[in-house]
């Protein structure tokens, strides 16, 4: 069954209808929101939130409109409140130390863990507006249009916000870049 016949139902109160898109949907908010908050249990917390609200505005729905976006719009907005309900403010100079590159070939798969480790603490400390922009475009493979009307912004603010990210990530991450080069 195609998305728009999902939501009529859903519209008219459906629970299975509900559960279906739920399913279709659940990973890509779950994924999402542990990028930008950097916790798998606040991820949680925000994709069941997430769910609640689609589930209340569910008589407002429209069949046509793209649901993925809005369900990703809800859990940026409350990604925000979490964070700023943490108050997380470190800049990304300022952040915990990362692990470092390993020195030998031997603790290269332990490198591994600790570069992914590296790359994730990086993302979680970006600015939140490169944060959103860096993780729809890189993990969740969105193009700069459909990001920029999922935040509102011209296409050119979402390109340019990736490039403040990836350059930031760049500076951050220079010693595994460095020690990539030299193997």
């Amino acid at each position: 069954m195609d998305e728009c016949s999902l939501i009529q139902r859903l519209s008219a109160g459906d629970t299975e209808a509900f559960g279906t898109l739920v399913d279709a949907h659940q990973r890509r908010i779950l994924r999402f929101a542990a990028r930008m908050l950097g916790d798998a249990d606040a991820a949680q917390d925000i994709a069941q939130e997430t769910f609640l609200r689609l589930w209340r505005a569910r008589a407002r729905l429209r069949p046509e409109g793209d649901l993925g976006c809005y369900l990703l719009r809800i859990a940026r907005n409350l990604c925000l409140d979490s964070l700023r309900a943490r108050h997380v403010t470190e800049d990304m100079d300022e952040s915990a130390d990362l692990p470092q590159p390993p020195e030998d070939r031997l603790a290269a798969s332990v490198g591994a863990d600790a570069l992914a480790e590296a790359v994730r603490r990086c993302v979680q400390n970006l600015p939140e507006p490169q944060r959103v922009v860096f993780v729809l475009s890189f993990y969740e493979e969105m193009s700069y249009r459909d990001i920029a009307a999922l935040l509102g912004c011209p296409v050119g603010t979402v390109a340019s916000r990736k490039y403040q990210a990836v350059e930031a990530l760049r500076r951050r991450l220079r010693p595994w870049i460095e020690e990539e080069a030299t193997r």
